[in-house]
């Protein structure tokens, strides 16, 4: 005969090996017999958390009130309220789950960095210490050797600030070493504020095992500011969940998001934040439709370099394999993006594909991902596109590809090398090669959504319609936008056909409205009005 136990044993096995369906139609079994299963309840919520959040959670706190001290349900309850931007709630049972087991490492990390979060330096340097003494893992060691840097670093800035000594100044927060959109912002921001006058103190985020750029190709005035400060506040460039706090100063965060809502672990760590600084109005109203306080958001744009756009640029020399070179053709298409859903490669291959013919007069120049490595996953993605639309790429007109990390002179010289930048993106923050190309006087194609409406318009740029749809993959519980293909097949056969006809041209607008200089004398004034210099 079988028993619930021997049923539940089955339901296990088939939850490890990845057939969920099967498991929950099993769980749901078990407790149609006995509703006070507590292994069921608990495993049944954790796949439930995926498509139900909620629902899941509560399924969790069955099984806790039946078992208080059920290990595995406090931690994967733990899990589930941060993700849910419940963290008080969420570190409450963390804290219940080191009662029951005091040597789990994980939940030691995590205590110990949500209290480092939050300013609280001691009690992060003992939860971190005492996890460091049990982790036996290299990467994870090594990342919480860098969490307890940071909190030496936090209690020097917190010690500097209270220094009557000190010159008076500002405190910087950022992984700027890496070839990502928030590192550029924290380089050129910080070039600019001391360009300003502002004196800054630079701290690497320091989480490790960062894809870095070589320090050759980093200003060296930016490795040169490690100068203690007697500062007010701290801003941090990067995504909520990164801020930690110094105890004493301000906490803000200058962040970017490119759905239609902020995540609710995102929201849940910006409350806990003095001020939120973000670039676009779309953002803005990202946060706010998430519950944040009016009067603790603000906006200050990004910017674009006008030195770029004075033509003194060299484009990069590019050719394929086939002896090609991207000089020859006329119309040249960059579109720079990052290698994940949001940036809908997949969309731009397909009109492309459905769009260009051999012959053609024109060429795609993709740069996709920040390092090596992704020609194979673009071959997978053309090849996908091709049984989609039923035309090959050689049917088509060529794609140009580079790989690779390039330092922000070799991105410029990608944007000198080309005539149109066209982006297929669900969503943007700002986007830093689309403004930049603009700067440079390259003829847009934008999708008419989110942060593209804060410095484009159907004057200036061929905008996309887009719609609101549901994300997928890590977007999958949020909204963002989808860009008509038929819309934008239209508008590229448009200016293949016409490059000289259909010519628009945002420059000057970008040039006077959106200089790095013009967005960091926006970000001090916005500074001095929440004292925080």
């Amino acid at each position: 005969m079988t028993t619930l136990h021997d049923l539940l044993t089955r339901a296990v096995g088939l939850h490890q090996a990845g057939e969920t369906d099967r498991a929950i139609t099993l769980y749901r079994s078990i407790l149609a017999v006995d509703p006070a299963q507590a292994d069921a309840l608990h495993l049944l919520g954790l796949l439930d958390r995926h498509t139900a959040p909620l629902h899941g959670a509560m399924l969790v706190a069955r099984a806790l009130r039946l078992v208080p001290v059920h290990s595995g349900a406090l931690f994967n309850q733990a899990n589930s309220l941060v993700q849910m931007g419940r963290l008080d709630a969420a570190m409450a049972h963390f804290r219940r789950k080191l009662e029951v087991e005091p040597d789990c490492v994980m939940t030691l990390s995590h205590l110990g960095r949500d209290a480092l979060a939050r300013g609280r330096i001691d009690e992060a340097e003992r939860l971190l210490r005492r996890a460091a003494a049990l982790e036996t893992g290299d990467h994870a060691a090594e990342r919480l050797r860098h969490a307890l840097q940071r909190c030496v670093t936090a209690r020097t800035i917190r010690d500097d600030a209270a220094d009557p000594s000190l010159p008076p100044g500002l405190v910087v927060r950022g992984v700027f070493r890496d070839s990502s959109g928030y590192a550029y912002v924290v380089r050129r921001f910080v070039q600019e504020l001391v360009a300003a006058g502002i004196r800054v103190r630079l701290v690497d985020l320091n989480y490790g095992g960062a894809d870095n750029l070589p320090d050759s190709q980093i200003d060296p005035l930016l490795l040169s500011l490690d100068r203690p400060v007697r500062a007010k506040a701290v801003v941090t460039v990067t995504t909520p969940p990164a801020v930690e706090s110094v105890p004493g100063l301000k906490t803000i965060n200058f962040s970017m998001f490119e759905a239609v809502d902020i995540p609710p672990l995102w929201a849940g760590h910006s409350r806990r934040h003095d001020h939120v600084v973000v670039a676009t109005e779309s953002s803005r109203t990202a946060w706010l439709r998430a519950g944040h306080p009016q009067d603790r958001i603000h906006i200050c744009p990004a910017g674009v370099e006008t030195n770029a756009a004075s033509g003194d640029v060299s484009p990069a020399v590019i050719a394929d394999n086939l002896g090609r070179r991207l000089a020859d053709y006329p119309v040249r298409i960059l579109n720079v993006s990052d290698f994940n859903d949001r940036k809908n490669l997949d969309g731009i291959l397909r009109v492309w594909l459905r769009t260009t013919r051999k012959e053609e007069p024109a060429a795609l120049l993709l740069k996709p991902g920040k390092a090596a490595g992704v020609s194979g996953g673009i071959r997978a993605l053309l090849a996908k596109v091709s049984a989609q639309t039923g035309r090959t790429p050689d049917q088509a007109a060529p794609v140009f590809l580079v790989e690779g990390k390039l330092s922000d002179t070799e991105m410029t010289s990608l944007h000198a090398a080309s005539t149109h930048y066209w982006s297929m993106s669900h969503g943007e923050g700002w986007d830093l090669p689309m403004a930049q190309a603009g700067a440079m006087g390259l003829t847009l194609l934008a999708p008419d959504h989110s942060a593209y409406h804060a410095y484009l318009d159907a004057e200036v740029a061929h905008m996309i319609p887009s719609a609101v749809t549901p994300g997928i993959g890590a977007y999958a519980s949020q909204s963002w936008w989808s860009p008509d293909e038929g819309e934008a097949a239209r508008l590229l056969r448009a200016v293949i056909d016409d490059p000289a006809g259909t010519r628009r041209s945002a420059q000057a607008h970008l040039l006077e409205h959106f200089s790095w200089q013009a967005a960091t004398r926006r970000l001090i004034a916005l500074l001095r009005e929440l004292d925080a210099l």
